[in-house]
């Protein structure tokens, strides 16, 4: 069976969505069978990050209703081996959200044919961020390093908690050396304090992560920076394996 990873947020604009796009890539370049599930409904963004805006047809929306198949709504990446991705529908439907129940039998699916499945929710504790959160093995919340995104997640650990799910973790994301060294930002000892939260890794600030978004490319295809290293380093912890944090990735991290 497969572990199903959301990756949630407390607020908008931490990189949730390029950061489920790289750890994706990064664990099928380990050998994994992935799933990515755009959650976001009516804001989908996954598309665009990937370059599969023409190819996305059936959403996860139309799995649960049973207008489709998992097998026929979840497209192969054009490039990425292993790699297959589940949008979310384009508008929200007439009756509403999902019921947890709903969204708890098409992550059940999943699992039977994916070793990974990741869920880029959406910012905020809507009500299908809560379900599938739920519903999923694991959370992980992204966040920046300011203490407004920290807070945030804690506060979104904490409702979780309140859910039933136990089991979060945090990303620091866009962390920037200099901007530590000068007391303007959270370090990750304090980021972690702030949150209650394990800490599952670091991502450092690059300017690259922006630019493959931008032109519908990964990453972590193309790039051997400090973002795209430091998202090879997560996906290998998310398999269990010991890997400091910022292993082999560039620059100067001794604050």
């Amino acid at each position: 069976m497969g572990t199903v990873i959301a990756v949630a947020s407390g607020k908008g604009g931490t990189g949730k969505t390029a950061f489920c796009a790289n750890v994706a890539l990064s664990l099928c370049a380990l050998g994994e069978k992935v799933l990515l599930i755009d959650a976001d409904v009516g804001l989908r963004s996954l598309d665009m990050v990937l370059g599969m805006t023409d190819s996305l047809l059936f959403s996860y929306g139309d799995v649960i209703r049973g207008t489709a198949t998992l097998k026929e709504a979840a497209v192969p990446h054009p490039q990425a081996g292993g790699l297959r991705v589940l949008t979310a529908p384009g508008e929200p439907t007439e009756e509403g959200s999902f019921s947890r129940e709903e969204i708890g039998a098409l992550l059940d699916r999943a699992r039977e044919h994916f070793t990974y499945i990741l869920v880029d929710c959406a910012a905020g504790l809507g009500k299908d961020v809560i379900s599938f959160a739920v519903e999923a093995d694991r959370v992980v919340l992204v966040s920046t390093s300011d203490y407004t995104a920290l807070r945030s997640a804690n506060r979104t650990a904490g409702l979780l908690n309140e859910e039933g799910q136990e089991n979060c973790a945090i990303v620091v994301n866009r962390l920037r050396p200099g901007m530590i060294r000068a007391g303007d930002t959270a370090n990750v000892d304090r980021a972690m304090n702030a949150t209650g939260l394990s800490l599952l890794g670091v991502v450092p600030e690059d300017e690259s992560v922006i630019a493959a978004g931008n032109r519908g490319v990964i990453l972590a295809a193309e790039c051997y920076g400090a973002a795209a290293q430091a998202y090879v380093n997560i996906a290998k912890r998310l398999q269990g394996k010991r890997v400091r944090l910022l292993k082999n990735v560039p620059g100067r991290w001794d604050s």
